[in-house]
């Protein structure tokens, strides 16, 4: 007898063969991305992109935060690009703490209808904390980690540390 399927099993990806590549080099499984989708859609917590409509969301299931920037035609989700880390992201929950920078973000928060403000948070590693200027949310303190911090600077960091 076939075991029912988890929820996030049903949702359906569109994954270029570029695509592909790229989780397989970054250790994403496909089974992370439709559980980062999965979260996002239920909970309505991910960002959209003031320009192309395309949302972007995180879950973090044990120790690895995943992202994932998808859009979304009917019951298929397109997935564009894929990245995690291993740091865990703390707001502030100050308002002291906003910077003001005027550099806004292309990205909002759906579920509080803002844009993002770069903000004071900290990224939590092991026992080390850095304070990080990032853009997030002023409502809920959703923190974005965008791809290019995150396989750069972050991964440089995680390393750093595990070295020592």
């Amino acid at each position: 007898m076939k075991e029912p399927m988890n929820s996030y099993e049903q949702i359906v990806l569109d994954v270029s063969d570029e695509g592909e590549r790229l989780l397989e080099d970054r250790l994403i499984q496909r089974g992370d991305v439709q559980r980062v989708i999965h979260h996002a859609e239920a909970t309505g917590k991910k960002l959209v992109h003031r320009g192309t409509g395309r949302a972007l969301a995180f879950y973090r299931p044990k120790s690895v935060t995943y992202w994932v920037e998808y859009s979304r035609n009917g019951e298929v989700f397109r997935v564009f690009t894929a990245y995690s880390h291993r740091m865990v992201l703390k707001s502030s929950g100050s308002t002291k703490e906003w910077v003001k920078s005027g550099a806004g973000s292309d990205w909002h928060c759906d579920q509080c209808r803002t844009p993002l403000e770069v903000q004071t948070v900290r990224l939590q590693y092991m026992q080390s904390i850095f304070p990080i200027n990032l853009p997030a949310c002023s409502g809920c303190g959703f923190i974005l980690i965008d791809e290019e911090l995150a396989i750069g600077k972050v991964a440089e960091a995680e390393q750093a540390l595990e070295d020592k």
